[in-house]
């Protein structure tokens, strides 16, 4: 008895000294990809492009901002940008990422964002707010947004450029 609880003992230490470290390399290549679909979405939102702007959630997103309707999926997602982009030019979008939670197939993502655009009336305008992400990963170990939630905080126009 003794003998095979000592046997069982040196093959679990046997198995826990051997058993490899958590993959940082697998939590970098993530952050690298989530980087990546930032940039897209941001590009996205340079571009005017609602499709491409679709394109980056999953079929079954949700999408939640206060002053619209929660949105589903890709469609909806679509024509939201469609119709609240129509009236804005010259929109950027930059993302600063504030904390990072990577899991094997999904990750959360929080930060702060700054949107500025040219209003109908020709006023640069800047609105700055907070948002949270959760993303999953793809088969393919690229990333989509599945879930978004954001909010303003502030809306200002900008100094005229000389």
């Amino acid at each position: 008895m003794k003998t095979s609880i000592r046997a069982g003992m040196v093959s679990l230490l046997v198995g826990v000294g051997c058993s490899q470290p958590p993959d940082q390399a697998s939590d970098s290549e993530a952050g690298a990809g989530i980087d990546s679909l930032n940039v897209r979405v941001s590009q996205a939102y340079r571009d005017r492009d609602p499709q491409a702007y679709a394109r980056l959630y999953t079929d079954t997103a949700v999408f939640e901002w206060p002053a619209f309707n929660t949105v589903r999926g890709r469609a909806g997602l679509e024509a939201m940008a469609r119709n609240s982009w129509a009236s804005l030019n010259d929109m950027d979008l930059q993302l600063t990422v504030s904390s990072r939670r990577i899991a094997p197939n999904h990750a959360t993502e929080f930060g702060a964002f700054r949107q500025s655009f040219r209003d109908p009336k020709g006023v640069s305008m800047a609105e700055f707010g907070r948002y949270v992400t959760v993303l999953a990963r793809q088969p393919d170990s690229t990333w989509l947004i599945d879930r978004f939630f954001g909010f303003a905080d502030s809306t200002r126009s900008l100094p005229k450029r000389p």
